[in-house]
């Protein structure tokens, strides 16, 4: 007997979570931002990471949950009919069946969400929304308490595999104090705001999903904030570029490895998940800089040029003192390679020859700074200056890095256009 179609169709596989970065308005994507090295100050808003979903059930609370508040996350809730589609992470549970202390079909949590910063350069102060937002950093998403509310809410928990909450997970001990009436959590301007730990560059959040809507799709998103103190002459923060991975979790390799986690286990928690995302670039400290022009330096048929650059981060005004080097770029007849200058301390200045710097070279001169303010003079003279001399400014070029930043910057949003409009 020939059997038609003997191989059915079980099921289909299809990634869950689509993540991504927005900007902080929660208008649009964005990319990368750059924080001017001597900019400084903070909590200030950096980024929104959205976590969504690929299909309306991806995102789970632990158990189908009841009216009660926090039902999702406890271990109470019967689900014990075969069959019955529960929309939790937990599926059939049987009472009277454990293992390792554990209820038979009971998971350990419900979805749970993490962003693992890397690369994070010393100084630069990292803080996450406790909860997940709205439209933009000021404005929380309110806890919808009902358990069975379909609001999407997600809050912060203390790592990837503690134990899930309880009737009251957003403002209760079990998430280590994580809410807004906890030390240690800025209030930013009514979003509770968590400084994380960076141990080596590294630091990560993870929040649980505490209510969901099974028949929509999904998105949460939280606030990402940034902080440092500038100290350019120290050259602190460091320049460099820090990363965000967005993935389900727990994940390897901190509580298990991908190989522990990919066999089956009666000790590793439930769900348990490989992380597949790649890491995208999310905030870099760059130097403060300033860029001059020299339209004319020459070195031939008797004349040469003087070049003085002034380091004038000194000032009346509370500027922020800065030193650094200048790299002096030649464009022209005989032009020598770039040329980098020792450093340049605050209100001082240094002075070459072109004959000393650039010896028969004729041409224009781009000078990089490393530090903003940055002023130049340069001296045109035949020999000895006995017949013909003249002397002009250097042009500033706008960079971008060229402004003055005051000794102390406001925290909260106004600080944000200051230092990046740098």
């Amino acid at each position: 007997m020939t059997v038609p179609n003997p191989v059915q169709t079980a099921g289909f596989i299809q990634a869950g979570l689509a993540a991504s970065l927005r900007n902080t308005g929660n208008s649009a994507t964005r990319a990368n931002v750059n924080l001017a090295q001597c900019g400084g100050g903070g909590p200030s808003p950096l980024q929104v990471v959205r976590f969504a979903e690929n299909f309306p059930t991806a995102f789970k609370t632990r158990v189908a949950p009841t009216a009660a508040a926090g039902s999702g996350q406890t271990q109470v809730v019967p689900q014990n009919v075969p069959g019955t589609i529960y929309n939790s992470e937990s599926g059939l549970i049987v009472n009277g069946l454990t293992g390792n202390g554990a209820t038979a079909g009971l998971t350990d949590f419900g979805t749970r969400l993490k962003a693992t910063f890397n690369n994070v350069p010393a100084g630069l102060l990292i803080f996450v929304s406790t909860a997940n937002v709205t439209n933009d950093f000021v404005n929380p998403i309110a806890n919808p308490n009902a358990g069975n509310s379909t609001t999407s809410y997600a809050v912060l928990v203390a790592s990837e595999t503690v134990p899930s909450g309880n009737t009251s997970p957003a403002g209760n001990a079990t998430f280590n104090g994580f809410n807004a009436a906890s030390p240690g959590v800025t209030v930013f301007p009514t979003v509770g705001v968590f400084e994380l730990p960076v141990v080596n560059g590294s630091a990560s959040a993870v929040w649980e999903v505490i209510n969901t809507n099974p028949s929509a799709l999904d998105s949460l998103d939280f606030g990402v904030y940034w902080a440092f103190t500038a100290n350019p002459g120290a050259n602190s923060p460091p320049t460099g570029t820090a990363t965000v991975n967005l993935s389900y979790a727990p994940t390897p390799p901190g509580p298990f490895s991908a190989t522990a986690g990919a066999a089956a286990s009666g000790s590793l928690p439930i769900p348990r998940f490989a992380d597949t995302s790649s890491g995208t670039n999310i905030a870099t400290i760059v130097l403060c800089q300033t860029t001059l022009l020299f339209p004319y330096v020459t070195n031939l048929s008797g004349f040469d040029t003087g070049l003085a650059i002034a380091n004038t981060t000194t000032d009346p005004f509370g500027t922020r003192v800065q030193s650094g080097t200048c790299d002096l770029n030649f464009y022209g007849t005989a032009a020598p390679p770039k040329v980098t200058t020792p450093n340049i301390p605050t209100a001082t200045v240094y002075a070459t020859l072109a004959s000393t710097a650039a010896a028969g070279f004729q041409g224009y001169v781009i000078a990089v700074c490393n530090f903003q303010l940055a002023h130049g003079f340069a001296f045109i003279s035949d020999i000895g200056a006995r017949n013909l001399a003249m002397g002009y400014l250097a042009l500033v070029v706008q960079t971008g890095t060229g402004n003055r930043n005051s000794g102390s910057l406001p925290t909260g949003l106004s600080s944000a256009v200051e230092v990046l409009g740098n």
